[in-house]
């Protein structure tokens, strides 16, 4: 039992609590007070904010879901969200995600048998021994398709991924928990808001199947498959001890899930930076916005829309050779500076085999292979641990998040690396290229819009510190030697330039509604074409 303490500006009644399967997997960078504020569907916030619908459905599989209970029932179960219909992108892939998964489902072992069950699957557990400002009931809910057999015998849970099944395992918390709900779950409709499910009784199969299936392929993959007393050891070693830390929760932590977070108007810890981005409109629904946002926007906006919304993409064309060796000389570079023996890079760091090295998931031979080395010898020479406060922990690939409320836009950044020196915080950017001098005549800022923004939020001293000593540095590895471009918030004239990439950035994103095509060249590099609803038009001008 829990007795977990409402957050100031909430109230309701806290004697439900509801987790879905997901909620089990690990946060991923997601608030945990959220998850645990979300598991208790009876709470609602005092303070009213007015509802700003998305242009577009956000969450890509609910269409998918939409569109199979329309094919296996006739009618869309629940109501559908209010002012979210599909991107024509991802309607057309949605089209394509329901033939696969269809075709995929048709080959499953006990496929002419399975009929789909229009109902929930919940597990409700009442406690009548709950003490004052404890959940008396508590309900485990799994997300997916449910079918079972006429007789009940065999349950099958089957869960739609994007992609391809198995391409990313699955936590084994989040398999033990569907098993075991698939195995003791009671059936029942979609409850009222804030409502408990009045579930009915259910006879317990013989067996429980978890299938995962690739809606990009029509590839599956069996999760689980045994009796219900084998789904009772993992969730008591896996799921239950999850469950617990969920619903517990209260650290707060920034990041994407502000964006629909019914805690941030009185959250003190997500930071409020008016006017970051130079837009004074809070009519726009509340997004999450970064560089590498910005600049997919300026190449197209349909493309950036549909990454957003995490449509499967052509990892051949996103990752080509340059890409794929600047994020393996990034990795290294990283991996160096996160030893445990604090130290700075030398020019024997590098690996040690030059024509083949790996790191993570990057791996390299040949020509690039040899490149890539040679540009992380070149990185000893302005290594930014030779300037490193050494009583002061390096924050290396730090998630920031800033509340611009003058645009309700959060704004997230990833520095490389954030360090101190003399006090005052060292934002460093890191970019690697084959080319010997600068190209293309660009403003730096204009060239790599996140020092631009990174500018902005040391002069809004939005890291704090001693603000003095505070600098951009912006690392260029080439195959010649580094170059490294300091520029300091005291620099008026830089600051002002830096406020004008990012809202000359920014203002036709925020603004836009229908995030469109833009056909052109551009379309044959392009890692969502697929899903496009334009055909390519090449021009001669473009680029």
């Amino acid at each position: 039992m829990t007795n977990w303490p409402i957050p100031e500006g909430i109230a309701g009644e806290s004697n439900l609590v509801r987790v879905f399967t997901r909620g089990v997997r690990n946060d991923n960078g997601e608030c945990p007070a959220l998850r645990a504020f979300n598991s208790r569907p009876g709470l609602r916030s005092l303070t009213r904010t007015p509802y700003k619908p998305p242009d577009f459905e956000n969450f890509a599989l609910a269409t998918v879901m939409q569109q199979l209970d329309l094919k296996e029932f006739g009618h869309v179960r629940g109501d559908p969200p209010r002012g979210r219909p599909p991107h024509p992108g991802l309607a057309l892939w949605a089209v394509h995600a329901v033939a696969k998964y269809l075709s995929a489902s048709s080959t499953l072992e006990l496929a002419a048998q399975m009929l789909p069950d229009p109902l929930h699957w919940v597990e409700q557990t009442t406690l009548t021994s709950a003490q004052p400002g404890e959940p008396a009931v508590y309900e485990m809910r799994v997300w997916g398709r449910c079918y079972a057999t006429r007789d009940g015998r065999v349950r099958e849970l089957r869960l739609p991924r994007f992609g391809v099944a198995g391409a990313h395992e699955r936590e084994p918390a989040e398999i033990a928990m569907a098993a075991h709900i698939a195995a003791y779950g009671g059936r029942a409709e979609e409850p009222g808001w804030g409502e408990q499910h009045d579930v009915g009784e259910a006879a317990v199969p013989e067996r429980v199947r978890v299938v995962e299936v690739g809606c990009l392929d029509g590839s599956t993959l069996v999760l689980f498959d045994g009796s219900p007393h084998e789904t009772d050891a993992p969730f008591k070693d896996l799921a239950a001890p999850r469950l617990r830390t969920t619903i517990d929760a209260i650290k707060r932590r920034p990041g994407a899930s502000c964006v629909k977070c019914r805690l941030s108007p009185k959250c003190t810890v997500l930071q409020r930076l008016p006017g970051i981005l130079g837009i004074e409109d809070t009519t726009r629904p509340r997004r999450t916005l970064s560089v590498t946002d910005l600049r997919r926007y300026e190449n197209c906006p349909t493309q950036e829309h549909l990454r957003r919304i995490h449509l499967p993409y052509d990892r051949e064309i996103e990752h080509d050779r340059h890409i794929r060796r600047g994020h393996a000389v990034h990795a290294w570079l990283q991996h160096l500076h996160e030893r445990s023996s604090r130290r700075p890079c030398t020019a024997a760091d590098v690996p040690p085999n030059p024509s083949d090295w790996q790191i993570g998931g990057w791996h390299l031979t040949g020509p690039e292979a040899e490149l890539g080395v040679r540009l992380i010898a070149r990185h000893a020479a302005v290594c930014p641990l030779k300037y490193a406060d050494q009583d002061v922990e390096l924050r290396i690939e730090e998630t920031l998040t800033f509340l611009d409320t003058e645009s309700d836009t959060l704004v997230m950044a990833k520095p490389d690396l954030l360090y101190r020196s003399s006090g005052s915080w060292v934002w460093r950017e890191l970019k690697s290229t084959k080319h010997r001098t600068p190209r293309g005549g660009k403003d730096i800022l204009e060239q790599y819009p996140q020092a631009a923004l990174a500018l902005i939020l040391l002069a809004e001293r939005a890291l704090g510190g001693d603000v003095r000593g505070s600098r951009v540095e912006l690392e260029i590895l080439r195959p010649s030697g580094p170059d490294l471009e300091l520029i300091t918030p005291n620099q008026a004239d830089r600051v002002a330039k830096a406020r004008e990439v990012i809202h000359s950035l920014a203002a036709p994103w925020h603004a836009d509604s229908v995030s469109a095509p833009n056909p052109g060249k551009r379309c044959l590099r392009c890692e969502v074409a697929q899903w496009c609803p334009a055909p390519a038009k090449p021009t001669d001008t473009d680029g």
